[in-house]
C-alpha cells in the first residue's frame, strides 16, 4: 500500500452499527485515511471482516482471531486458520487477556491466547493483543515467545514502566482516542516516551471516545483528531506524526 497520509491500525468496521459503511470509508478517505486494520474478534465477525476486505480493497486490511471475551465459545482456532489459509491476513488478532470486572474464564482466555500465538508463529503474522487488567500474566506469556513474535499493544492502557516491558519485548505501544482527553496524563506520558519508529495510532471505532466525540459515533475519520494530540504532545508537525505512524503501521504489517 503506498500514499496514504493517515493508517487507522485498529478500526471495527466489521461491527454491525456501521450500516452506511460506503459513507464512513468515504468520509475516511476525504479526511486522508487511506487504510484501515479491521481486526475480526468473533466467530461472526471473521467472516465479515473476509467480506469487507474483498468490499474494500486497498482500504480494509483484515485481521483474523478471537477476543478473549469469547474465550470458552464454541469457536474452534481451525477457524481462524481457515480464515488465515486464504491468503489476505496482515496479522493474528484481537487476540489477549481480559481480566476486568465481567470477565471471567481466565484459564480458558489463557489458552486461547496461546493457541493463537503458535497460530502467529505458523503463519509468520504479527499479532494485535488486548490487555485489559491482566498485564503481568500477558507479559510473562509473552515472554516465553520472546524473538518469535512481533505485535501491537492495541489502545494501550498501561503505566509508563508497563509501557518499556512490551517495548522490550518487541511490541509497538498503539494510541487510540484516549490520548485525546485532557486529563489522561497516564496517556499523555506514554505518548511522550514511546519511540518515533514504535507507535501506532487508531480510532478503535466504534468502541474509543475521544476528547470531542462520543464512543458510538467514532468512526476512522477521527483519526486526524488522535493524531494532531499526538503532535502536541511530542511537540512535532503534524505532518510528521502522520508519516511516522503510517510507515510504522507499513512496516508491522507489510501493508
Amino acid at each position: 500500500m503506498r500514499g496514504a497520509l493517515l493508517i487507522d491500525s485498529h478500526a471495527h468496521l466489521n461491527e454491525p452499527v456501521f450500516v452506511k459503511l460506503d459513507e464512513v470509508v468515504a468520509r475516511a478517505k476525504n479526511a486522508a485515511v487511506g487504510a484501515c486494520v479491521v481486526p475480526a474478534y468473533d466467530r461472526d465477525s471473521l467472516d465479515r471482516t473476509f467480506a469487507l476486505a474483498g468490499r474494500y480493497p486497498g482500504f480494509v486490511f483484515p485481521a483474523y482471531g478471537i477476543h478473549p471475551w469469547f474465550a470458552g465459545d464454541p469457536v474452534d482456532v481451525e477457524r481462524v486458520k481457515e480464515c488465515l489459509d486464504r491468503g489476505n491476513a496482515v496479522a493474528v488478532g484481537e487476540i489477549g487477556l481480559d481480566f476486568a470486572a465481567g470477565h471471567d474464564r481466565q484459564e480458558c482466555q489463557i489458552v486461547l491466547f496461546r493457541k493463537q500465538l503458535e497460530i502467529a508463529i505458523e503463519y509468520h503474522l504479527p499479532v494485535i493483543v488486548h490487555c485489559r487488567k491482566a498485564f503481568d500474566p500477558l507479559s510473562g506469556i509473552l515472554s516465553d515467545y520472546r524473538g518469535k513474535l512481533r505485535g501491537v499493544m492495541h489502545s494501550f492502557s498501561g503505566s509508563p514502566e508497563w509501557m518499556r516491558r512490551f517495548l522490550d519485548l518487541g511490541f509497538c505501544i498503539s494510541f487510540s482516542g484516549s490520548v485525546t482527553r485532557k486529563s489522561a496524563r497516564k496517556y499523555h506520558r506514554n505518548a511522550q516516551a514511546v519511540p518515533a519508529d514504535r507507535y501506532l495510532l487508531e480510532t478503535d471505532a466504534p468502541s474509543i471516545a475521544t476528547e470531542s466525540t462520543p464512543a458510538s459515533e467514532v468512526e476512522p475519520m477521527h483519526l486526524v483528531e488522535i493524531a494532531r494530540k499526538m503532535a502536541e504532545i511530542r511537540n512535532m508537525e503534524y505532518g510528521d506524526i502522520c508519516r511516522e505512524s503510517s510507515e510504522n503501521a507499513k512496516n508491522l504489517f507489510h501493508l
